[in-house]
């Protein structure tokens, strides 16, 4: 069985994966890494493969051979950098919310937020302000399109039905991965895993079941 592993989005913690890892079905075995680049208090820099050769050394340490990637927003691009890169190593690979190429309006707007949150907020949730600020310069010009084809894993991607901005990246992200699957989840914008849980896990888990 490959190792379960949950990728978060920007402006998240790996806690924001609490109700996947409760209803993991039996048996099975998960972690919820922090992004490299992401965590508080340490030095090293977001990349969206750096990030993804972080979570490809869970290979050595948990002794397996492929993942199952489940990721969220940046957490997918993440996962799906990863399925580009060394398809042999991902079984299975679920995106939730996420974007081939983050649009320059939508990073902008992005960072307009973020200006206007004061840091003590976000470090309340455990999240480092400049550490974020950082991670969305990172993004600009990160655009996997042409390898689509090249990934290997049974994909399923995954969009809330009220994320009317997310349908068409959701869309073209399954029309380009070989034989991908997609699913919207009812009761849910741009954070599925958050807003219907239920739903989410009921998708998610029938289809890595499947």
């Amino acid at each position: 069985m490959s190792l379960i592993v949950f990728l978060h989005g920007v402006g998240e913690t790996p806690q924001v994966w609490q109700d996947q890892v409760v209803a993991l079905p039996p048996g099975a075995k998960a972690v919820a890494p922090w992004l490299r680049g992401l965590r508080p208090g340490r030095d090293d820099a977001f990349g969206v493969s750096a990030a993804g050769d972080d979570v490809l050394s869970l290979l050595n340490t948990h002794g397996v051979e492929q993942l199952t990637l489940i990721g969220s927003g940046v957490g997918g691009m993440v996962a799906l950098d990863i399925a580009v890169r060394a398809p042999e190593t991902v079984a299975q690979l679920v995106l939730s919310a996420a974007q081939l190429a983050p649009p320059k309006s939508d990073l902008r707007a992005q960072r307009l937020a973020l200006r206007l949150t004061p840091a003590k907020r976000l470090a309340r949730l455990g999240i480092d302000k400049e550490r974020l600020r950082a991670a969305l310069d990172a993004l600009e010009g990160v655009d996997p399109t042409d390898r689509l084809g090249d990934v290997t894993a049974r994909t399923l991607v995954v969009v809330g039905a009220q994320d009317d901005a997310g349908h068409p990246a959701a869309a073209k992200l399954a029309a380009a991965i070989p034989d991908a699957t997609l699913e919207i989840v009812p009761g849910a914008r741009q954070s599925p895993h958050t807003e219907a849980p239920a739903a989410f896990n009921a998708t998610v888990f029938g289809f890595l079941d499947a």
